[in-house]
């Protein structure tokens, strides 16, 4: 008996050893850019497992270390500022990538700190003068504005979160396109998630769990990411602090002005679509979909991940007229995206409440927005890249339109269906939203470049 337990083990131990000599020798038979594509391939996967886990478990421990009212005004909050943020980049966290990927390409340093600047001037000085106005509001009209009872002078310095947020993120970008992708995924969402689960641990353990600590505790984080990326950037030997003549990139605000107007559509779906649902929800019934859609959000990581890499790619290879290999890197992440999301799919569509009861037993009933919620990023992941290929692919436009339609019919179902149907029709209407500004894009992408990248 032992004799054959040696022999499997052996056996076993053999096996794998073949398998691993076998991977060896396929990677080394690839090229320097397949290597490089692979490896930052696994980072890039690697990372965002992390940035994936670190999300839920933040949304795990929000959900228990409070209680579903505050944890539902918590996420409110985070989705506010979340939203706001991304409205303040004014659509350069879209035209930064795909101009200096471009500028990263052609070896100029000097184009990729135009940019860089540029981008971060506007940005935060749009995101400081919402601050400022949010504050006169929030004054004026008092707790009834956001639906959440802070006071005036906490809530202006919440709203600090906005630019610190502003900053990392748009750090993440100019990262990204150089294909810096740790420290790039580390500032767009991985880094606050981390800090926040570190902060909201040590609060629980001195028992000082409130919706006040708790939104400290997201400014501090905020702080602490906006900080490193963006030494990371100005350390990365594609920032430059000399001033040097060169061209001010027209295409990079025009392009930023077409993202613009889309980013506010597409994110009034992703992050907006709680806020508005927050005006015809209970406390309770917020908390259990916010839950629910952070928890979705574990399948759109996938499309995430692989956008990120593929992204600076789509711009590069469009700028160089290579079509072929386009439609090539188009199909190989549609493939990537479908083989990486099964998992997930079956997992919040057939065990919805077992899913969501690790969030406490409260939780258990937000199965069925898990579940409706699951299906509308099923589309968003089967649809493959298309928003990104219309983007880098000088199509701003045509994506804005789409985007515009898409989030019009979303807030409209999302006013009538929350009404009517609750928690359950506001869920509903964030999938069917979603739903259909992936099929649009497709369709355009087929119009457009001529190939559809499913396959």
């Amino acid at each position: 008996m032992k004799k054959n337990k040696d022999w499997r083990s052996a056996a076993s131990i053999f096996e794998i050893h073949f398998m691993l000599s076998v991977l060896n020798q396929k990677l080394s038979g690839l090229s320097h850019e397949k290597k490089k594509l692979v490896s930052l391939g696994v980072q890039t996967g690697i990372m965002r497992i992390l940035s994936a886990l670190f999300a839920f478990v933040l949304t795990i421990a929000v959900a228990r270390f409070s209680d579903a009212t505050v944890a539902g005004q918590f996420f409110y909050l985070f989705n506010l500022v979340s939203f706001v943020a991304i409205v303040s980049q004014l659509g350069f966290n879209v035209s930064l990538v795909k101009y200096n990927a471009i500028a990263f390409s052609q070896n100029s340093i000097q184009q990729q700190s135009e940019n860089y600047t540029i981008s971060v001037k506007r940005s935060l000085a749009f995101s400081f003068s919402l601050c400022i106005l949010a504050f006169i509001v929030q004054f004026a009209f008092g707790a009834s504005l956001i639906n959440v009872n802070i006071t005036p002078s906490l809530f202006a310095l919440f709203s600090l979160t906005i630019p610190l947020m502003v900053l990392a993120q748009l750090n993440s970008y100019a990262l990204q396109a150089i294909r810096h992708v740790t420290p790039a995924i580390f500032a767009l969402q991985m880094g606050v998630s981390c800090f926040l689960v570190l902060f909201i641990t040590i609060l629980h353990f001195f028992d000082l769990i409130t919706l006040v600590s708790m939104l400290l505790a997201l400014l501090l984080s905020a702080f602490l990411v906006a900080l490193i990326s963006t030494l990371q950037w100005l350390r990365s030997g594609q920032y430059s602090t000399v001033p040097l003549p060169v061209a001010h990139n027209a295409e990079l605000t025009d392009s930023a002005k077409q993202v613009w107007i889309g980013n506010i559509f597409t994110n009034v779906i992703q992050w907006g679509s709680l806020i508005i649902a927050g005006f015809y929800l209970t406390d309770s019934d917020l908390g259990l979909l916010a839950a629910a859609q952070r928890t979705s959000l574990l399948i759109g990581f996938v499309l995430i991940s692989v956008n990120f890499i593929v992204a600076p790619m789509f711009a590069s290879l469009y700028q160089q007229g290579e079509m072929k290999k386009l439609q090539k890197l188009s199909t190989n992440a549609f493939r990537l995206n479908i083989s990486l999301s099964l998992i997930p799919v079956i997992a919040c569509t057939f065990y919805s409440q077992e899913v969501m009861t690790l969030f406490g037993a409260e939780f258990e009933s937000a199965g069925i927005l898990l579940a409706i919620l699951a299906l509308g990023q099923l589309v968003n992941v089967a649809t493959g890249s298309v928003g990104f290929l219309l983007l880098m692919s000088g199509y701003e436009k045509t994506m804005k339109y789409i985007t515009i339609t898409s989030g019009s019919i979303a807030i409209i179902l999302l006013l009538a269906l929350s009404q009517m149907y609750g928690v359950i029709g506001a869920a509903s209407s964030i999938a069917i939203g979603m739903a259909i500004q992936n099929l649009a894009a497709l369709y355009y992408v087929k119009r457009y470049l001529g190939f559809v990248p499913i396959g």
